[in-house]
This record gives C-alpha cells, structure tokens and sequence, in this order.
C-alpha cells in the first residue's frame, strides 16, 4: 500500500497504533464506502447523499452499513428524520473534510497539468462584472482556440483551495492563504455619483462630516467589505440608507432615479447610457483595492491558467488607461445579458453562469 494510502487512513483516525486499538485492513478498505459515508455525514440523510452522488438508496445504505461493519464501530445514530452523527461520525466528517478538499485539488491539477494550453478552463468573478470579462474573453479564445472557458458569475467566494475552480478575478485587497498566488491586475477606485435631480434637491456632500445630511444608496452582503464602502458604512446612519441591493446594476438604478448617492461603478455608467451622473467628492479615504487574478498554487503547472494569467496582465492595464485608471472598459454590452440567469456567451467556447455556485 503506498504512502499516501497510509497518512490517508492515518489522518482519518481508524488506524490506532498501541493496545486496545483496532486496525483496518487495507487489503479489505473500500475507498467507494468511505466517500459515499462522508457524503451521508454531510446531507444528514441517505437520499440527500444517493442524490448527490447519483446513487439509489440501497447502494448508499449498503455503503455505510459495510464502512461500520468493517470499523466494528457506529458512525451514526438512525431516526426517522435522518442520519445523526456519533462521537465516531463526527470524526470521520472532521478528518475528511481537508481530504476532500486535498484530493479535489489533485484532480484539478492533474486535468490541468498539460503543456499546451488547451481543455476547459473555470474561472469565476464577481456577477456585476462578468458582461465586462465576455467580450475580453472572446480576444483570448481567438487567441487561445483550444481553451474552452466557463466564467462562474457570483457574489460567493469560490474555493481555490477545493478546486471549484481552476482561477478567479477577484476585487479589494489582495487575496491571503498559504496556497493562494495572487497576481495584481489593475488599481480600483470606489467614486459616488447622483443624479441631477437629486442634487437639485439635495446638493452633495462637501466632507466626510456631511453625510449624514443625505440619503444613500448602498450595497449588501460581501460589497460592503469593499474598501471605499466599509470606510463610508462606518461613517452613516443606517436610516440615512434609502436603497440597499447585492447588485452593482440594481444601484446604478437607484442613483440613476434619483433615490440617493452610491457607489456607481465604470461599467454601469457606460450601460447607463444617456444618463449623465454627478460625482461627489467628499474626502472619503479608502485603503488600496485591485484587482487580483488568484490560484492556487498546485495550478501553477497548468498551462491554461498561465495563458490567461499572461492574457489580463497584458491587457487589463490597458484598457484602465483607457477608462482614465477606473479600471474598467467594455467594448459593447451585451443584449439580453440577465445577472439572474443563465446564458450562453455568443463565442463558442465561452459559458457564463450567473448567480451562486457550489457549495
């Protein structure tokens, strides 16, 4: 049995060295009975499981009854309303989690171990800015025709780490984990705009002390983490904030009719077209944001994420010198393009999926 075998089964805890233990034999292990128990472990019932892994019922039960019968011990507690953990389950589930996640990333490193750039490529970003990443993609796959990208949309941090993806964009400050290796893209900036109506009615804010005096319009959920956001949220009366939404479109809207102040990003207000918006300068300090393309470090042999890596190094810092350093430039939006739904890009090769992912 090889090494890895071993500290596999070491670190599930059902090898115990010493008397008045009990061991496993190797020879006996069914890996496919651990799998689909850790599975049960995690759903709470059988049918949750079977319908993860696309087993039937009795497949999954035979499963489990066969792990604890070799193991001599009960890894759950059975009621009508499901599997229960015992003290036993509770350390299988514990010590499987991190091997899941090793053993998820050895697939995908392995998929995307290869010399020439070429096989599918997931990749995720933040969902306000996945039209953006279309027409940008559409330039790398002309030059990268055998790389078929699928572009994660969601507000989520997707996990490197488990291998939900191979890459992602991500904004704010630079991404921290051992394994995480994290490439600067472009600088951001947060700017508030209004429109001409409210200003008209309300003004705008002269200094950082002034914000209380009007109504805003702001983010939800991880947004409010953004530097630029954080700092003002700090700042303001929660029953100043009139409009709140997880969508960068769904304020720009806001903003646009006129409901308060928010932070209006360059892509909307290139979307929003004929819609003229008033900045407002008010001595917000906000720490450095960028944005980062980040892997882990077990994909630095791929060499899909090295094309693309090379790709937006090459190219997102000319299109922020376009957009005067905001960061962001769109060569046309997409019609029909739904944050809500699921489309497929007019580049073949290319799928955008919108809204969360994974678990």
């Amino acid at each position: 049995m090889c090494v890895y075998a071993q500290n596999f089964l070491s670190r599930l805890g059902f090898i115990r060295l010493g008397r008045g233990g009990y061991r496993v034999n190797p020879e006996s292990f069914h890996w496919d009975d651990l799998h689909t128990t850790y599975h049960v472990a995690r759903e709470g019932s059988l049918s949750r499981a079977g319908n993860v892994l696309g087993l039937n019922h009795s497949t999954v039960l035979r499963r489990v009854n066969r792990l604890e019968s070799m193991l001599g011990i009960r890894l759950f507690i059975r009621h009508q309303r499901g599997y229960r953990l015992t003290d036993a389950g509770r350390l299988m589930l514990e010590r499987m989690e991190p091997i899941v996640g090793d053993m998820h990333r050895l697939m995908s490193s392995l998929s995307t171990l290869d010399r020439s750039p070429s096989g599918t490529l997931k990749i995720s970003t933040v969902s306000d800015f996945s039209p953006f990443f279309a027409p940008l993609l559409h330039d790398f796959r002309e030059q990268y025709p055998q790389i078929r990208v699928q572009v994660v949309a969601t507000d989520d941090v997707l996990s490197l780490e488990r291998g939900d993806v191979h890459a992602a964009v991500r904004l704010g400050p630079q991404p921290r984990g051992p394994d995480l290796i994290a490439r600067k893209l472009i600088p951001l900036t947060q700017e508030y705009f209004a429109a001409a109506s409210y200003v008209e009615s309300y003004g705008l804010p002269t200094s950082i002390h002034e914000v209380n005096q009007h109504l805003w319009v702001l983010p939800t959920g991880e947004k409010r983490k953004i530097s630029g956001i954080r700092q003002l949220i700090e700042k303001i009366d929660p029953t100043q904030v009139v409009f709140q939404s997880n969508s960068f479109t769904d304020i720009h809207s806001a903003v646009v009719e006129g409901m308060g102040i928010g932070p209006v990003g360059a892509l909307q207000r290139l979307a929003g077209t004929g819609q003229s918006l008033i900045k407002a300068e008010f001595g917000l300090q906000a720490d450095a944001s960028n944005m980062w393309f980040v892997y882990h470090r077990d994909m630095r042999g791929s060499a899909r994420v090295r094309a693309l890596q090379d790709f937006l190094t090459r190219r997102m810092p000319e299109m922020a010198q376009r957009m005067g350093g905001i960061g962001l430039h769109l060569h046309h939006p997409l019609e029909g393009w739904s944050t809500l739904t699921c489309r497929l890009c007019r580049t073949p090769g290319i799928w955008i999926f919108a809204g969360s992912w994974g678990s």
